[in-house]
């Protein structure tokens, strides 16, 4: 009976460090609830000490547009213009609020369906990641790669007159596309609402075309049962 009483605290700490293994660690600086109307920097990218398979999103400056990292490239998205976006490379850039992770082995995951919003998306990542032994109760990122029937993203345009790009009565500009093919880059957490996914979502999704020429904040999506690669980070 002792060593049953030992050994079970002792079970629990070795499956805790199991899981906190499972995944790499999922890091953010600033907060989209504490952005207020300054949208004060709270990183420069070029900052980030290890640049080596580092995936990440967040605004871009103030609210000038978005960032999206993928495997240790920087994209940033800007749309100052009506109907007209562009897209750059730097880590010269920075942003109130962003979260990222270093994944340098992702492991795939057929996904199929007929996915109509973007909770669709977070529902169908989190039944596979729980199916797979992730645990869903730490955040992780994910990635999603196919041909998209219809989707809509968005790219933020700044709020306050002395910002470049500001135009009075335009939060952002919505572009839409149909057989798209791109991937999707995400970050899944049940608690961080209002950090980094919005106060009634878990996930936080960005979208980059194939080619790299758009890339933006995924707002709807349409799929008539296509069949499509997800990637979590592969277990230790």
């Amino acid at each position: 009976m002792k060593l049953k009483i030992l050994f079970t605290p002792f079970a629990i700490a070795l499956f805790t460090i199991q899981l906190h293994a499972q995944s790499p660690k999922v890091r953010y600086t600033g907060a989209m609830n504490a952005m207020g109307n300054i949208y004060e920097f709270n990183i420069w990218l070029d900052s980030i000490p290890n640049k080596s398979h580092l995936f990440g999103m967040g605004p871009y400056d103030k609210m000038k547009g978005e960032i999206t990292v993928v495997d240790g490239t920087p994209y940033f998205a800007t749309a100052f213009v009506e109907g007209i976006y562009e897209v750059g490379e730097s880590w010269d850039i920075r942003a109130p609020f962003f979260v990222y992770a270093h994944v340098d082995q992702w492991k795939s995951f057929k996904l199929k369906g007929n996915f109509k919003t973007v909770n669709d998306i977070q529902d169908a990542v989190s039944k596979i990641a729980r199916a797979n032994g992730y645990d869903t109760s730490q955040p992780f990122p994910f990635k999603i790669k196919g041909t998209f029937d219809v989707l809509t993203a968005h790219i933020v345009t700044p709020r306050n007159p002395e910002v470049e790009g500001f135009r009075e009565g335009v939060k952002s500009q919505k572009f839409s596309f149909e057989r798209s093919k791109g991937e999707m880059i995400g970050f899944y957490s049940e608690h961080h609402q209002g950090i980094y996914t919005h106060h009634d979502s878990f996930v936080h999704v960005h979208f980059l075309t194939k080619d790299k020429s758009f890339m933006g904040h995924l707002d709807d999506i349409d799929t008539y049962n296509g069949t499509f690669k997800l990637f979590l980070p592969k277990n230790d």
